[in-house]
């Protein structure tokens, strides 16, 4: 197995591949930091998929100890995964950490990001969730029924409105900082527990009146949505908030995800 010092991995990542040759250990990482962090028993890779006949490349992370059967695709915001890849990298080997398999895909590889997008983009990224989330469910441990998507930003909007589509075959989607202004919602419907994430003024380009919006606009299409307020009054997303975002995040997973007996304390 090729290991790469932290130097190297964060070179990696400020450069944008974010795909180095090999597997890195993920107890190279730096630690979230986080009050509630578990030993980092996870690996870190690289693993593709095929999206609108284009290659989508990402970070895979695995467990080391006992897998739980579950798994969750990542997707960052419109700043791009070379961007999210740092803020995101401790929290997936958390979650592998606790059981779970992660695939944090470079959606964009599958239709460049173009300002103003329209709803073509959003139509392909959706897709591409899709296809990240049956790729993860052909991964040897895990349950193709029991794997969730969750997204930030832009990624929040694709998670939770492409996860609203037929075509979709997550069990769970998660949107952070994402609203309605982002996109107009498509009209499509799908019975779906889903979770919104939303700060008093943690996200200062999407209002919580936006997010409320996406949510009853969720609700209108079958999906069961609980709204979360974040508790901090960061202004920025700091590592704390981070933390705060992924404890709730954890949480929803596990109700959702794993059988109750097999839940997580943590």
């Amino acid at each position: 197995m090729t290991r790469l010092s932290n130097l190297a991995l964060a070179a990696a990542f400020a450069a944008a591949s974010l795909f180095c040759a090999g597997q890195v250990s993920a107890q190279a990482a730096a630690p979230a930091g986080c009050s509630d962090d578990v030993p980092q028993r996870a690996t870190r890779g690289n693993t593709e998929f095929i999206s609108n006949s284009q290659r989508v490349r990402g970070l895979i992370y695995k467990p080391t100890g006992p897998a739980n059967g579950a798994a969750v695709v990542l997707l960052h915001s419109s700043e791009g995964l070379s961007v999210d890849a740092h803020s995101f990298d401790p929290h997936a080997i958390q979650l592998a950490a606790r059981g779970y398999h992660v695939l944090v895909p470079n959606y964009f590889e599958a239709r460049a990001r173009q300002v103003p997008w329209n709803g073509r983009d959003i139509r392909l990224w959706e897709e591409a969730g899709h296809d990240a989330v049956a790729y993860m469910g052909t991964l040897e441990g895990v349950d193709p029924a029991r794997v969730g998507i969750w997204g930030f930003s832009l990624g929040g909007f694709v998670a939770t409105d492409g996860s609203a589509h037929p075509d979709s075959t997550a069990r769970v989607a998660i949107g952070v900082a994402t609203g309605k202004d982002i996109f107009e919602p498509s009209r499509t419907r799908r019975e779906v527990p889903m979770l919104l994430i939303e700060g008093y003024s943690t996200f200062p380009i999407i209002s919580s009146a936006t997010m409320r919006d996406l949510a009853a606009d969720l609700r209108r299409r079958g999906a069961t949505v609980e709204v979360q307020m974040l508790a901090s009054r960061d202004p920025s997303m700091t590592g704390a908030v981070w933390c705060e975002v992924f404890q709730h995040t954890r949480r929803f997973l596990d109700a959702n995800l794993l059988p109750a007996a097999a839940a997580p304390a943590g």
